[in-house]
C-alpha cells in the first residue's frame, strides 16, 4: 500500500475530529454562531473541492487476495464527504430550512468564485510572469468544472437535505424509544449513513459525467472508470465518517440541547 494513502487517512481523521469537537462546543454555547460556523465549514469545503477538482489522483490501497486495488478519481473525492457530513450536522440541529439556507449561501459563493476567476483570466499577465500558461490551463478548466459541480451540488445537496429530514421524522418515535446509549442508537446511524451514501453516489455520476465527458470531452470508457473510482472513494469515506456525525449528535443530546432542536424542526 502507498503510505501516502495512510498519511491522507490520518490527516482526514484528525481534521474530522477537530471539526466535530469545535462544532459541538460552539453550537452548545452559542447556537446562532454555531449555525454560522457550520455554514462557514460548508462553504470552505465546497470551495476547496472546486479548486482541486480539476486534478485526477491515483489512490493505491494495496493488494488484496492477489488483486491490486488502485483507483483513479478527482482529488476532490476525499473532501466532498465532509460537505455532506456538515450539511447533516446543520440539518440535525437547525432543521431543514436552515440547511437549505446554507445550500443557497454556498451556491452564491460558487457563482462569485466563477465570476472572479473569469475576470482574472481576462486580465493580461505581466510579461515576466512565467507561469501564466500553467495558471490558465488550471483555472480556465476550473470554470467548466465548477459549472458542472453546480448541477451535481444542487441535486445532491437538496436530495441529502430532504431525504435526511424525511428519514428523521419517520423514524423519530423509534429513535426516542431507544433506551441505550445515543452512540449505539441505530436510527441515528441509519439516517446519516443512508443519506450520505445515496447523495454521494448520485453526485459521483452527475459530476464526472458532466465535467469530464460533456465539458472535458474525455472518452466514455475513461469517464466510466473515473465514475467507478469516485463512487468507491466517496461512498467509502461517506460511510466511514458516519461515527463523527453520531458523536456530534450524542454530545449535543447529552448537553440537553433538545429545546433548540425542537424549535428549529
Amino acid at each position: 500500500m502507498d503510505y501516502t494513502v495512510l498519511y491522507i487517512i490520518l490527516f482526514w481523521l484528525i481534521t474530522m475530529t477537530a471539526v466535530t469537537l469545535l462544532s459541538v462546543r460552539v453550537v452548545r454555547k452559542y447556537p446562532v454562531y454555531g449555525f454560522i460556523l457550520l455554514t462557514a465549514f460548508y462553504v470552505t469545503y465546497l470551495l476547496s473541492s472546486q479548486v482541486i477538482a480539476t486534478r485526477i489522483s491515483v489512490y493505491d490501497f494495496g493488494t488484496w487476495f492477489g488483486y491490486s486495488l488502485v483507483l483513479a478519481a478527482p482529488t476532490a473525492a476525499i473532501i466532498y464527504p465532509f460537505i455532506s457530513q456538515v450539511l447533516d450536522m446543520i440539518n440535525e440541529v437547525y432543521g431543514k430550512k436552515r440547511a437549505v439556507a446554507a445550500i443557497t449561501a454556498a451556491l452564491l459563493t460558487q457563482v462569485l468564485y466563477v465570476l472572479f476567476i473569469a475576470m482574472a483570466v481576462k486580465i493580461p499577465a505581466a510579461p515576466f510572469y512565467e507561469l501564466n500558461e500553467a495558471w490558465l490551463s488550471i483555472f480556465g478548466l476550473s470554470v467548466g468544472i465548477v459549472f458542472a459541480s453546480w448541477v451535481s451540488f444542487l441535486v445532491c445537496s437538496l436530495l441529502d437535505t430532504y431525504m435526511f429530514s424525511y428519514i428523521k421524522n419517520k423514524l423519530r418515535p423509534r429513535e426516542l424509544a431507544f433506551k441505550g446509549d445515543t452512540f449505539l442508537n441505530p436510527y441515528i446511524w441509519i439516517r446519516s449513513l443512508l443519506t450520505d451514501v445515496i447523495s454521494l453516489a448520485v453526485d459521483s455520476v452527475l459530476f464526472v459525467f458532466i465535467a469530464f465527458y460533456i465539458i472535458g470531452g474525455m472518452p466514455f470508457d475513461v469517464v466510466a472508470g473515473l465514475i467507478i473510482g469516485q463512487l468507491i472513494v466517496k461512498v467509502l469515506i461517506g460511510a466511514v465518517d458516519t461515527p463523527w456525525f453520531v458523536l456530534y449528535k450524542k454530545m449535543i443530546q447529552d448537553a440537553d440541547y433538545s429545546g433548540e432542536m425542537k424549535q428549529t424542526e
